[in-house]
């Protein structure tokens, strides 16, 4: 992932550690929602990068210790703490685990390699991330958090349940270091700024803090996050459709990256259709997501390919796609697609019919008529945000592209059956649940 990437719906983001940045488009086709709302069924707490266990404890851990600090010496400096611990709990993973899998590791690696002495502040010029609040664990973990039961309130403090569990699991290990049950890092973390000797002074500490985060869950973790980020418990939103999704989904995971596709998909469907009628809501969401992405998937792309076509006639676009594509692009199934009209539309009936007509216009090989309405519902993507005006125009029969700059190419005709482009919330749920398997490196 690039520092340039730009967030989905966000203007682009710069000067980013490369893991900070959302994969993603500036969506001119409004499709961010349509896989939202049909992945929020089967997935009710995770986001597209809440998709490390270890980070969950690094925000439980700086959630505790803002809240003790404001205790003891500054209310209102929650913030401030919560900033200063993900900078010492970074630290303390590269430098004594090697484990650079966190936010901000490009500049935590560059200041360990640096030198003895690090500066931990608030401040931006210590921070991990160009804005460590909005690109670090507070702004991009803290909804997930509270999805899962972890976090509530306002302002945000540890729900009873997650206190209980940072008592009984980490601050006993920093206790055993020789920490006082963290009082050591509640007194330093209070301090405005302070300066770490990562090789002398305060190595034992970084010691201390990495020992949090050994390679291997203890067994009570992987329960306690189970229970609450793959199951979305005690307030899950999924009426128990995660939980069944993560029972399919766990013999099957060998490593954290699952090949999703649409055939994929259909088969866990086919997979909970053969467990019984509670399993039945679980197999109808799924194959929703599937007959979905048939559509929004090579739309998506086609879209991508136009922005490369300036000047070329649509007929001349048109009949490219044919070729390429085929007479029909046969994986779409209308039927299905049209009884899901209102959900894709979300109360915007014209938006509902747009696609309708792009999913039959597929299945039809009008490849002219799939361009024009793509181009239309781009045209009131742009509108309905007030913002710069289509990326592409239709003039003369000729495309005029205004916005060349995520041109991509057009997929084979072999590659549509498994096309794969949104993630309905389903990678970070692999990417948890693999980390939770027992014999697993968490």
């Amino acid at each position: 992932m690039g520092d340039n990437n730009p967030v989905i719906n966000s203007p682009f983001l710069t000067d980013l550690d490369s893991r900070a940045a959302i994969k993603g488009s500036r969506d001119p086709l409004g499709i961010q929602s349509i896989w939202t709302r049909f992945g929020r069924h089967v997935v009710g707490n995770l986001t597209t990068v809440t998709n490390s266990v270890k980070d969950f404890t690094t925000l439980l851990l700086g959630y505790h210790f803002a809240a003790q600090v404001a205790e003891v010496s500054d209310p209102g400096s929650e913030l401030s703490t919560f900033l200063k611990w993900e900078q010492l709990a970074g630290y303390a993973r590269g430098f004594v685990n090697e484990d650079w899998e966190f936010r901000g590791t490009e500049r935590a690696r560059q200041r360990v390699r640096g030198g003895d002495l690090i500066t931990v502040s608030a401040g931006s010029v210590h921070q991990l991330l160009s804005n460590q609040k909005l690109y670090g664990l507070w702004g991009l973990y803290t909804v997930s958090a509270r999805a899962s039961g972890l976090l509530d309130g306002d302002p945000a403090r540890l729900t009873p349940a997650a206190v209980d569990f940072v008592e009984e699991i980490y601050l006993p290990q920093l206790a055993t270091a020789r920490f006082r049950d963290g009082q050591r890092l509640v007194e330093k973390l209070a301090e405005d700024k302070f300066t770490l000797n990562i090789r002398e002074g305060d190595k034992r500490l970084l010691m201390a803090i990495g020992g949090l985060y050994r390679p291997r869950l203890l067994a009570k973790e992987r329960d306690f996050y189970r229970q609450h980020l793959l199951y979305g418990l005690p307030q899950d939103s999924t009426a128990g459709r995660q939980k069944q999704l993560v029972d399919l989904l766990e013999p099957k995971l060998r490593d954290p990256a699952f090949p999703w596709s649409s055939p994929a998909i259909e088969a866990l469907a086919k997979e909970s259709v053969g467990r019984g009628v509670e399993w039945q809501p679980l197999a109808k969401r799924l194959q929703d997501i599937a007959v979905v992405e048939c559509v929004m998937a090579p739309s998506s792309m086609l879209f991508s390919h136009l922005l490369g076509c300036e000047g070329q006639t649509i007929d001349e676009v048109g009949n490219r796609i044919r070729r390429q594509w085929g007479a029909r692009v046969e994986t779409v199934d209308t039927d299905l697609f049209v009884a899901l009209r209102a959900e894709v539309a979300n109360g915007e009936d014209a938006v509902g019919e747009r696609w309708v007509d792009i999913a039959q216009a597929l299945i039809g090989g009008d490849y002219a008529r799939v361009i024009r309405r793509l181009l239309g519902q781009n045209q009131a993507v742009m509108q309905m945000r007030g913002g710069a005006g289509a990326w592409i125009r239709e003039e003369n029969g000729r495309l005029r592209v205004q916005m060349s700059d995520e041109r991509g190419a057009l997929p084979e005709r072999t590659e549509l059956p498994t096309l794969w482009r949104f993630p309905y919330f389903l990678n970070p749920l692999v990417a948890v649940a693999f980390q939770l398997k027992e014999n697993s490196r968490g």
